[in-house]
Formats: structure tokens, sequence, C-alpha cells
């Protein structure tokens, strides 16, 4: 009886060794591990963010019919001379709106995406990087956007402007992997709208936008001479 606990004490200390000694060893490897998974996911986090912010675009564009003529409208004089343009500002916040709750919605679809890693990457050697079984995680992201329109003016030809018009996203979010939070940020553009003024083009281009702390239009930019001095 006696020689029967003893065993079993002594197989209880070699097990809990056992456990204690595999913690250990899976916490070493995981901080080992650990700059290289952060390092993926900060990059396939920052891919969802651009895709998503482009396909927001997109379908907003789409589902609202949007063109240029829809967000800006071009003054002529008597001669048929392009005098001002003029930004449809309800339509842009209108725009800006829709299309940052439409990349958040995106984003927050799916609870966990998927983070697969090969095995032999975490090796750190060149031979092994992208090779053999992969190491699945999951990680969690949310993401915010800050939606601005901005305007270019590009020459095209005599007496020919070409207008463009981009959707410019300041998106930041945050990003949960395995042990790991921090926030993560990108910066896209999208082109919204574009045309061709023809003939001579305005001496200046105003467009009023709402002030950033209380969404109220009353801020002028006057950007000066379109097709330059």
């Amino acid at each position: 009886m006696e020689r029967r606990r003893h065993k079993t004490g002594h197989f209880t200390f070699k097990l809990t060794a056992f456990i204690l000694a595999a913690i250990i060893l899976l916490t070493v490897c995981f901080y080992k591990m650990r700059p290289l998974i952060i390092t993926y996911a900060e990059s396939v986090a920052e891919t969802i963010l651009l895709d998503s912010a482009n396909d927001a675009v997109v379908a907003i564009l789409e589902e609202q019919g949007v063109s240029y003529n829809d967000m800006v409208t071009l003054t002529r004089n008597e001669a048929g001379q392009v005098t001002s343009l003029e930004t449809d500002v309800v339509k842009v916040n209108s725009l800006k709106s829709l299309v940052s709750n439409r990349l958040s919605s995106l984003i927050s679809e799916r609870e966990y995406y998927d983070l697969n890693i090969p095995a032999g990457t975490f090796l750190s050697n060149i031979y092994t990087n992208g090779l053999g079984p992969e190491v699945h995680f999951k990680m969690q992201l949310t993401a915010t956007a800050r939606v601005t329109f901005s305007h270019e003016f590009k020459s095209a030809g005599i007496n020919q402007v070409l207008h463009i018009i981009s959707v410019d996203m300041d998106i930041r979010g945050s990003l949960i992997v395995a042990g790991y939070k921090d926030g993560v940020s990108v910066a896209t553009s999208a082109m919204a709208a574009q045309t061709v003024i023809v003939g001579i083009t305005p001496e200046a281009f105003t467009q009023v936008i709402e002030s950033e702390n209380d969404n109220t239009a009353g801020l002028i930019n006057d950007y000066g001479a379109v097709a330059g001095e």
C-alpha cells in the first residue's frame, strides 16, 4: 500500500513537472513567435482596411448613381465660357457619411479574421520562409474612417482642364491578436468623378466645406486659378 502511494506520488510529480516544462516551453516559443505574428497581423489588417475602403466607395457611388454633375455645378457666361465651379456641399456631406458608415459596416460584418502563417516562417530562415503547414490564429479588427473629398486639376490640352474629384479616407482602428492589442491606421484615396472642362477655364474655384468640429458648412477654401498662372 505504501509502495503504491509512493509510485502514485512520483507519477504525479513527473506529470506536474512535464506540464510545467511544456507551459514554459510554449511560453518561450510564443514570445519568440510574437513579433512575427504581430507583423503578419498588421499587414493583413492594413490590406483588409484598404480593400474595404475601396469596396465601400464603389458600392456607395453605384447605389447613389453619383456623377460629376451631381457634385459640381459649372457656371458659364453668355459666351459659353466657364466662370465658376461650385461644389454641392449637401451631396458631398451625404456621400462622406455613407462611405464612412459602409466601411465600418463591412469591417464589423466579421467578428474574427483568419491569420495563417506557414510554420517554416517562424524559423527565420530564408530557405524555410513560406514553407510547412500553416499555423492558424484569430484576430479581431475594428475601424472608423474620416472621409474627405479633394479636387485636382490637370491640363488636358489647349484650353482643356481635367477636373478630378477624389474620396480621401483616413482609417483608424483597433487590432487584437494573440495577446496583442494596438491601433492600426491607413490612408487611401479613390476617384469619385472626373470631367474635362473645355474652353477658357475659370479664374478661381471655391468650395464650401463643413467645419470639422460641428459639421456646419461655413469654411471657405479658395483654391486659386485652376489652370495655373
